[in-house]
């Protein structure tokens, strides 16, 4: 990929304790070198919650799902805002 694309790899040793951040959309690849348990948890990033706003054929479970988190956000945001200004009355 390096030569084709101009994208390096890296690789690395995870231990017990152990957590590793891949940034949304980057490709990565995982071999376990012994029986292992793996964690997903998907994150909503402030700057990939505008884009995601766009409309676009075909996206991805992944996308819908974030796509209800920024909804989830919006609603808990405008109901606590409207919270506090029933308290100013």
């Amino acid at each position: 990929l390096r030569d084709e694309c101009g994208v390096s790899a890296w690789a690395l040793l995870q231990f017990v304790g152990d957590a590793v951040l891949v940034p949304a959309g980057a490709p990565h690849q995982v071999q376990a070198l012994t029986d292992t348990v793996s964690v997903e948890q998907r994150f909503l990033s402030p700057e990939n919650a505008a884009r995601l706003r766009e409309p676009s054929a075909g996206a991805t479970g992944a996308a819908r799902h974030l796509r209800g988190q920024v909804d989830a956000v919006i609603f808990s945001a405008v109901r606590e805002a409207v919270g506090i200004l029933r308290g100013c009355e």
